[in-house]
């Protein structure tokens, strides 16, 4: 393992990562499933937390380490481009990793309010630290796939459409953090989580590439 090649590293970190992020995500969607008239009530929030209490603490560990595998695989990408792309992947580390950042710490939040009973009220920072993280998350890669889109190599055309969907998730995550309506915020947490799911494919694309290097 100490000989792998920084490439092969990344590539598999751009294929397992987002893969293992997004699985532990639905899983946990649906697992802590809240309804429309339970979105902003904590209380219920935080028991449907303790009654999933395997699943929210396995997956609540599992998704930063994942995310971090995804994070140094597109760093690795960003880190090659020079030239045209170049001004705007230096502005794309900067809220990847405020985002990611946020997750973590999300992370950690969940697994306390999960395992201590009378955390109810931190649920509020968890649902916060989770909106902002997936604005920040979402700009940070919006504008990485515009970086890679100009390299051929990294097929351009796919780097454009990621960035168009990573559009999306800006919009859809920025309504989800403001609105007040519970049937709304739900609605935007699937949109996101379907924006997920199309930029955990082009991250698989990139990782093969990355790995057919040598």
């Amino acid at each position: 393992m100490g000989t792998i090649s920084s490439a092969k590293l990344a590539g598999t970190s751009l294929i397992l990562g987002p893969v293992i992020t997004v699985i532990c995500y639905f899983i946990q969607q649906s697992a802590i499933s809240l309804s429309a008239d339970e979105w902003g009530n904590a209380a219920a929030a935080a028991e449907k937390l303790r009654s999933a209490s395997v699943l929210s603490n396995v997956t609540s560990l599992i998704i930063p380490l994942a995310l971090t595998m995804f994070v140094y695989g597109i760093f690795f990408i960003l880190n090659e481009i020079r030239g045209n792309g170049e001004a705007l992947v230096g502005f794309a580390k900067i809220p990847i990793l405020i985002g990611l950042a946020g997750w973590v710490y999300g992370s950690g939040v969940g697994i306390t309010v999960t395992n201590w009973p009378g955390g109810d009220t931190n649920m509020f920072t968890l649902w916060g630290l989770g909106q902002i993280s997936s604005v920040m998350f979402a700009i940070g890669a919006t504008a990485g796939f515009l970086a890679i889109a100009s390299r051929n190599d990294y097929n351009s055309t796919l780097a454009y459409g990621a960035a168009v969907v990573g559009l999306v998730g800006i919009i859809t995550s920025i309504v989800g953090i403001l609105t007040s309506d519970g049937s709304v915020a739900a609605n935007m947490t699937l949109i996101v989580g379907i924006t997920y799911i199309i930029h955990t494919l082009y991250s698989v694309y990139l990782g093969r590439g990355l790995l057919s290097r040598s």
